[in-house]
């Protein structure tokens, strides 16, 4: 997740959100870029100290209910990261194919581009 929150094509989203609704979003993605940037500095330390992964840490830790809802939240998360590449790539491939290709078949090419992840 810490790659997908850092990616360019998410913060210029983010920044163009941004625009429409004021300095009060831009106010939320300061803070989220502080909190995403602290969360990986202490998972960084994390796997220095113990020579293991956050997610190993977790499994080993956390009863298994808890380790559920991190799964679940940790997909959630990578979901609302991907989710605007997905539909930009969509909506790309609708204009480049004149209309001819509709933009649920821009999504479905899109999201058939699964061995990269």
């Amino acid at each position: 997740m810490s790659i997908a929150f850092l990616d360019p094509g998410n913060l210029e989203g983010d920044l163009q959100a941004g625009a429409i609704a004021g300095y009060s979003l831009l106010w939320l993605l300061m803070w989220a870029t502080a909190m995403g940037l602290l969360i990986q500095l202490l998972s960084a330390r994390l796997g220095v100290a113990t020579g293991r992964h956050l997610a190993e840490l977790c499994r080993d830790e956390y009863p298994d209910w808890a380790r559920l809802i991190l799964w679940f939240m940790a997909e959630v998360a990578l979901i609302g990261a991907d989710i605007q590449e997905v539909i930009g790539s969509a909506i790309a491939i609708q204009i480049l194919s004149r209309g001819v290709l509709p933009l649920w078949a821009g999504v479905l090419i899109t999201a058939s581009d699964w061995y990269g992840v």
